[in-house]
């Protein structure tokens, strides 16, 4: 099916106007970028404002824009509690309309009793629809509440899965209702518990242990590759909401401590060139964990998280991995 997403384009003419903004920015994540044009050009139409959208990479609410304007609307994410949202920034979560029912339905079969459910910021309003009908086939339902990071219960986040975390002794496995893996391999690399996905837009159930164990491979080798190194860079995000200054200055004493060479670099959008330009033997990322796990075959040199770091330097057994979560406080 054809998946539609609410922009909520009355809201932001109600608060365009409202406010008198001159200069608005529009933020839209890369699964919406073919539908800025329209969405701008409809704004336009209905406001005096000078309506610019923001051409950079956005891979979530933790990375807006720094640009001068009078309003920022961002598209697609909802709010992180914990950061401190300038009053000029809106979000807009950018509702999917796939009707998730059908492949729910077809997923209570793959069910064990107790279930955990998860989401995204486009599918969270079917959060309470599908309980109910879960619980009207017998099945016992736990929608966890996660850390400060994550503005709704049974949200997830690439880099948070806290809200599965905090119930995942209760349920005997994790439905994820969204398209893609990502979400849901994080869930399943914070958790021991198994994931399966809803996927609303392509009707299709998966379970996504198969990607994981293949993931996990990968990600051996990757640190296997890394023992090779002598001299780290370690990633430091000029993104408010993924700047570990604390994590950075943990990884640099753990790398100091083998008698390892680093030296911290910060970025605000990581890519091959600039990485390859620096001429150093692997990376340290403490941003987005995303970098490591998703786009690791992009990058030239090793890309490891902080815990990868731990498994290299005999700090944290294999057995002990985990998913590199960015948690409230970090």
């Amino acid at each position: 099916m054809t998946e539609q997403f609410d922009f909520e384009i009355d809201r932001i003419v109600q608060a365009i106007n409202g406010r008198k903004s001159l200069r608005v920015i529009l933020q839209f994540p890369e699964g919406l970028k073919r539908q800025a044009a329209d969405v701008a050009t409809t704004i336009s139409r209905q406001v005096d404002a000078y309506i610019i959208i923001h051409g950079e990479p956005c891979y979530g609410a933790c990375d807006v824009p720094r640009g001068k304007a009078d309003l920022i609307v961002h598209f697609g994410h909802l709010p992180i509690p914990c950061l401190d949202s300038p009053n000029s920034i809106m979000f807009i979560q950018a509702r999917s309309d796939a009707d998730p029912m059908p492949v729910i339905q077809q997923a209570v079969g793959k069910l064990p009793q107790k279930i955990g459910l998860l989401t995204t910021a486009q599918h969270i309003h079917h959060i309470v629809p599908i309980m109910d009908f879960l619980k009207s086939e017998g099945k016992e339902v736990l929608v966890g509440k996660g850390d400060g990071r994550l503005f709704a219960e049974g949200q997830v986040l690439g880099c948070n899965a806290s809200c599965a975390r905090n119930v995942e002794k209760k349920v005997d496995a994790f439905l994820f209702l969204g398209t893609g893996n990502f979400h849901a391999l994080a869930v399943s690399l914070a958790s021991s518990k198994p994931v399966i996905i809803a996927d609303p837009v392509n009707n299709e159930v998966r379970d996504i242990s198969e990607i994981r164990d293949r993931m996990l491979r990968q990600r051996h080798g990757i640190i296997e590759k890394a023992r090779e190194a002598k001299r780290f860079g370690i990633l430091l995000s000029e993104k408010p909401g993924q700047r570990r200054e604390k994590m950075a200055g943990y990884v640099g004493r753990l790398l100091s401590d083998k008698g390892l060479e680093s030296i911290v670099v910060e970025m605000d959008l990581v890519t091959p060139n600039k990485l390859k330009a620096l001429g150093l033997d692997a990376w340290i990322s403490t941003a987005c964990p995303r970098l490591a796990i998703d786009d690791y075959s992009t990058y030239e040199k090793p890309i490891l998280t902080p815990i990868e770091l731990e498994i290299l330097l005999g700090k944290r057994a294999w057995e002990e991995y985990a998913f590199d979560e960015i948690l409230e406080g970090q």
